[in-house]
């Protein structure tokens, strides 16, 4: 499948209401988790690695305090939302935002290490040149010394399983977000199915962390998200 198509998918997920799956409380609990468990205030400059709509960019700019975030997405659409989101912000920070449309399964359009922070949530499991050389890249762009935090799903999940198991709390605590929830995982998977063909894959929590580790990466803080089928993971770049 080509950069155009793939764009093309993510495009009509943000026509979608792609913002809207964070109203979801088993995903947004998942961003609460990477955000407040994890960011730590760095104040350098940050990368927001398929950035989306700019879900993540609150809690950047409240946990970490960037003096710039460069976001980057190959979907025009969801940057479009996300300088949205940007202009809301800056009225309440002094963060400096720059958006880029990049295909990030390719080599990134940075120097080596010129990053403070790099943030990518919900991304590698998506990315069609595998998880590890995205990663790979991640790194390449990070700082000795920097902090990545990752977000992912991971092997194995299988969202309508993993909600019917934990489903009684969920749909009598919001039924309707559970619903909402089914309703844009159908989009994801429609999308998942295409990347899957074009190479991409979830990692499993031990290939993960063993992967990080033999790249360089160090003091690593992992918690579970999504119910064990996901992670929320911070680690420090030798």
């Amino acid at each position: 499948m080509s950069t155009a198509n793939l764009s093309r998918l993510w495009d009509n997920y943000a026509q979608a209401g792609y913002e809207n799956i964070y109203l979801v409380r088993i995903t947004n609990d998942h961003r609460e988790r990477l955000g407040q468990l994890l960011l730590l205030s760095n104040n350098g400059i940050c990368l927001d690695v398929g950035c989306g709509t700019g879900n993540m960019f609150e809690l950047i700019v409240r946990r970490i305090q960037p003096s710039e975030l460069h976001a980057v997405d190959w979907s025009q659409k969801m940057l479009a939302k996300a300088n949205t989101e940007a202009e809301r912000l800056r009225e309440i920070s002094n963060t400096d935002f720059r958006f880029y449309i990049s295909d990030i399964s390719k080599s990134m359009p940075w120097d080596d290490g010129m990053f403070d922070v790099v943030v990518a949530n919900l991304i590698i499991c998506y990315v069609t040149c595998g998880w590890q050389r995205a990663i790979e890249e991640m790194a390449r762009v990070l700082k000795p010394g920097g902090y990545l935090y990752l977000g992912t799903l991971l092997k194995n999940w299988g969202f309508i399983s993993v909600l019917w198991k934990h489903a009684p709390a969920e749909f009598i605590r919001a039924p309707l977000e559970s619903f909402s929830g089914l309703k844009y995982r159908s989009i994801v998977h429609e999308i998942s199915k295409e990347l899957t063909k074009s190479g991409a894959v979830f990692p499993s929590r031990k290939e993960l962390a063993q992967f990080m580790e033999l790249i360089g990466f160090e003091k690593m803080y992992i918690v579970p998200t999504y119910w064990g089928g996901g992670l929320a993971l911070r680690g420090r770049l030798h």
